[in-house]
């Protein structure tokens, strides 16, 4: 058991590590990445939102679809991936009937897209306006985490 124990304090080390950091590679296994991601907040803990997130590429293709319900009991999603062989362009997040769309963010930050094993992906926070109405937040980033 010592073992499992020393894993799992790797693990969440290594996760720690990215947490406070901009653009962070941890590479458990040895294996290059090969997806994009996509991560879902709510902001605003005493709300709840049904949520679909769509991202087309250059052709308008969906690359990528999810639905969340986003409650205090079920705050986030960090499980959304699709290849890095798409070329994401627009980002479509409904919010209880309510559509923003905007382009894929991050390709005009010079440190994007990531390169190497690095993924390039996005944080999609949905917050409540002073009027109550649902508005979003995106931030892009890289990261890598591969594991067995």
């Amino acid at each position: 058991m010592p073992s499992l124990n020393r894993r799992v304090f790797l693990v969440g080390s290594s996760a720690a590590l990215l947490a406070a950091s901009d653009c962070t590679t941890v590479n458990l296994s040895g294996r290059e990445s090969n997806s994009h991601w996509v991560k879902v907040y709510l902001g605003d803990r005493d709300e709840a939102y049904n949520v679909t997130i769509t991202i087309t590429d250059q052709d308008g293709t969906t690359v990528f679809e999810n639905e969340y319900a986003l409650s205090d009991s079920n705050e986030s999603d960090e499980d959304g991936t699709f290849p890095a062989s798409t070329d994401p362009k627009n980002i479509v997040i409904t919010v209880d009937g309510i559509r923003f769309e905007r382009d894929w963010p991050g390709f005009e930050q010079p440190e994007l897209p990531c390169d190497g094993a690095n993924e390039t992906g996005v944080e999609v926070y949905i917050e409540s306006a002073e009027d109550g109405t649902p508005e979003i937040r995106l931030e892009a980033d890289c990261q890598s985490i591969t594991g067995e």
